[in-house]
């Protein structure tokens, strides 16, 4: 283990950190010299604690702590990373550039969108706003009545995003994935240059900008260029086998035309995401890209069980492509993974539950355990199993709370103030008046984008001559009322912004929309109390629309229930652990399904999945499936085959128990969930 040489104060201290708490395959890669590494972390190696330590070390080395660039998959990765290093090495941790690739996008353009175009006060548009501008560049392309088989927006959407993610022409995508379209394919063409522009004339982008227009201007603007490779003297990437070819060749190329200092850091075996566009050779072939490139390799877990790391060993050998590694676990002895077949898709489920209640009877907290399932429809016997018995739990899934339909509303509000050209924003507010429908909507939006200053336009008599006369009291209300919000000084004072929005009518239109407009509007208050944190309301807007990660993975906050047991798809457990682990419906053609077989590289793909799953578990490990299945759901019973995934790993590496003679999954020998102080009772 060589000697490490740092020149900030503390220094003795933080070289002793080092020597104490990295074993030495960690201080390598921690201690990396300059120039391109890549570290291979295997789950459970400390991957976390290495990135951390290595920006420790390149500050204390003296480099400036604002010229280091940490790009995460999630949020929540960049703030724990961010945390660590503050007790590592103080409050400059908060200088470096953390953040996913959009918020690093964000940041970047909002201090050079006019060379692109753009405004710096640019939105930024979630989903639904992207489904609605696709919906109208597809009207001005002629795809709009043309027929039941005619594209839909969410499908366009859809393609469009992919084909961005893989840089690859519309044209090729289509063809390819929606053979069905070809008729359309000069009509979509033109819709993606329609939404293109109807994007830059309502100063918007969508998430897929953020990466785009970053790269426009890295490609387009050699000062630009130059630029940001000089801020960024090294550069560090998390989960590098998740990223595309956009996130990638933006970070190689300030690599590149900068110092020439990229850290990246991942695990081939745990690519999954290849259906949002991440290309799997951005790890496998980062070596042969980047010449010179030193290899380092995690491969002590420090998570899971002997036998699970065994097991986990097992179930990816079968992949050929992909760096050659072998965890050893760094724990006691455990117990074996266990293999449960069950009769059907409804024993299974009781299994489950009763399992559940015998391991929460045995003192291991709910919060302590997690059922990771392919797809989300698997979960469905199982939640109502949960019901049944009384047991709380958690579904990794649904709206994130900046998804939900009253919130949007007000974030639509602050963003006209923000934007007056955002588009999108005005149109979700007009058709909450009654009586304004979409033709109206288009029409009074038109009407206001070509004016110079829509909001000085809103309530002139032009405009109120194309509100219907039914609706002319509820738009004067409307009016009325964003001249409040603008009184309250929202620019430096977003509390007060939401404040005036809760003041006027808008309680009111959530009253006579939603249900239970209570507990709305006591959402909207506590939006409130989150933005007194902010000072700009251009900067609470972008936190709040970047706030749910683009994969899902940032939907949990760190309110949720400890004492519910988490149901979650294995996407969505990425990156996490937990005590206990069960990962049902283990089925050829349900998992692996049958659709990405089809699919070159979709078995190892989905291998790479099951892995996820099962190297999520620290102490024991719980595998199911059900030997019949009724065909799409619904239909005949038919014999299920178990899943490759369990029959090709070698049965002295699992235990397999049998129900009739190991499990009494009768009614009346499963016990409901006994909460503090309760005693248990039975069904």
């Amino acid at each position: 283990m060589r000697k490490i040489r740092l020149q900030r104060a503390g220094d003795d201290r933080l070289a002793a950190r080092f020597a104490a708490e990295l074993n030495r395959a960690q201080h390598s890669a921690a201690t990396a010299p300059d120039g391109f590494n890549l570290i291979l972390a295997g789950p459970g190696s400390g991957k976390t604690r290495v990135i951390t330590y290595r920006v420790a070390y390149l500050i204390a080395r003296g480099v400036p702590a604002e010229s280091i660039l940490l790009v995460t998959f999630t949020r929540r990765a960049a703030r724990e990373m961010v945390g660590r290093l503050e007790a590592l090495i103080g409050p400059v941790a908060a200088k470096v550039w953390a953040g996913t690739f959009h918020h690093i996008g964000n940041r970047l353009l909002r201090r050079s969108a006019q060379v692109l175009g753009y405004g710096p006060n640019f939105t930024i548009l979630d989903g639904e706003d992207q489904l609605d501008l696709v919906r109208m560049a597809m009207e001005d392309a002629g795809l709009v009545g043309s027929g039941k088989l005619a594209p839909k927006p969410a499908a366009v959407q859809h393609a469009l995003s992919f084909a961005f993610n893989v840089q690859r022409p519309l044209r090729e995508v289509i063809l390819e994935r929606n053979p069905d379209w070809e008729e359309w394919v000069p009509n979509l063409e033109a819709a993606a240059q329609a939404y293109a522009r109807r994007k830059l004339a309502a100063n918007c982008m969508d998430y897929d900008d953020l990466l785009g227009q970053w790269a426009r201007l890295l490609a387009d603007f050699p000062e630009q260029r130059a630029k940001q490779s000089k801020m960024f003297r090294q550069i560090l990437i998390d989960e590098t086998q998740d990223t595309n070819t956009v996130q990638l060749e933006l970070i190689e190329t300030l690599a590149r035309e900068g110092a020439g200092n990229l850290t990246a850091v991942g695990d081939d075996a745990q690519s999954i995401y290849r259906f949002r566009g991440a290309n799997y050779d951005n790890i496998l072939k980062f070596p042969d890209r980047n010449p010179g490139t030193s290899i380092f390799r995690l491969e002590t877990n420090y998570r899971s069980t002997p036998e699970i790391v065994a097991f986990t060993n097992a179930s990816i050998a079968r992949n050929a492509s992909g760096f050659e590694k072998t965890l050893v676990s760094a724990r006691g002895k455990g117990v074996r993974p266990l293999v449960v077949p069950a009769a059907d898709v409804h024993e299974e489920a009781a299994y489950l539950c009763q399992q559940i209640l015998e391991l929460h009877e045995e003192d291991v907290p709910l919060g302590k355990m997690a059922v990771l399932y392919r797809n989300h429809h698997d979960s469905i016997l199982l939640q109502a199993e949960l019901v049944a018995r009384g047991v709380p739990y958690t579904v990794r899934s649904g709206l994130r709370f900046f998804e939900q339909a009253h919130i949007k509303d007000v974030l639509a509000y602050c963003r006209i103030l923000v934007n007056p050209r955002d588009e999108p924003a005005w149109r979700r507010l007009l058709l909450l008046l009654p009586g304004i429908g979409p033709a109206k909507a288009s029409a009074l939006c038109t009407h206001l984008m070509a004016s110079a200053d829509p909001l000085a336009a809103l309530a002139t008599a032009p405009t109120m001559a194309l509100v219907p006369a039914k609706s002319k009291g509820f738009f004067a209300g409307f009016v009325a009322d964003l001249r409040k919000v603008e009184a309250a000084k929202p620019e430096t004072n977003p509390a007060a912004a939401i404040g005036a929005i809760l003041q006027g009518g808008y309680p009111d239109t959530v009253k006579g929309r939603y249900e239970r407009p209570e507990n709305r509007i006591a959402d909207i208050e506590q939006m409130a109390v989150l933005a007194s944190r902010f000072d700009s309301l251009e900067r609470l807007i972008s936190e709040l629309m970047l706030a749910g990660d683009v994969y899902g993975a940032d939907s949990v906050d760190g309110d949720e229930p400890t004492d519910h047991i988490v149901l979650s798809t294995i996407h969505q457990a990425k990156g996490l652990e937990w005590s206990r682990v069960f990962v049902p419906r283990l089925v050829e053609d349900g998992f692996p399904g049958a659709r990405s077989l089809t699919d070159p590289g979709g078995e190892e793909e989905e291998r790479r999945v099951f892995y996820v799953a099962v190297t999520r578990a620290m102490d024991e490990l719980y595998l199911t499936y059900p030997q019949t299945m009724p065909r799409g759901g619904r239909g005949p019973t038919l014999l299920t085959r178990p899943s490759r995934f369990l029959t090709e790993i070698d049965a002295e590496l699992y235990e397999q128990a049998t129900l009739e003679s190991d499990i009494d999954l009768s009614w009346s020998g499963i016990a409901k969930f006994k909460g503090p102080g309760e005693p248990s009772s039975e069904i």
